[in-house]
């Protein structure tokens, strides 16, 4: 349930109004990788445009949800009803990479890599 929780404040530091919701369009049809700064394995996110999103966490576990993006916020809903919001980066394309805070305080990498 931990690396569930890491996974999920990292996911849910990522991504928002008229500039972020480009960020999101341009990641239907691909990945969003997260990934700790301080290291450690990828967490993989694929968000589609009828709002659900499925992913994959360190060591291979698999989730999926719904997310709505509100204001300048995305904000992930799980079946098991955990929920997470957080900003989301304006205008980001296919190959670029950003650093953040993750919903724990703690810095995460983010890219937008191409396809799934």
């Amino acid at each position: 349930m931990k690396k569930f929780a890491v996974a999920l404040a990292m996911a849910v530091a990522l991504v928002a109004a008229p500039a972020f919701a480009d960020t999101m369009q341009n990641s239907y049809g691909n990945t969003i990788v997260v990934t700790p700064a301080a290291g450690g394995a990828e967490t993989l996110f694929h968000f589609n445009a009828d709002g659900t999103f499925t992913g994959v966490a360190p060591g291979g576990s698999q989730m999926a949800g719904t997310f709505t993006i509100q204001g300048d916020q995305l904000c992930m809903n799980y079946p098991n009803g955990n929920q997470g919001c957080t900003a989301i980066q304006a205008d980001k394309n296919v190959g670029d990479t950003w650093q953040q805070t993750g919903i724990d305080g703690s810095a995460i990498n983010v890219e937008l890599r191409a396809g799934r």
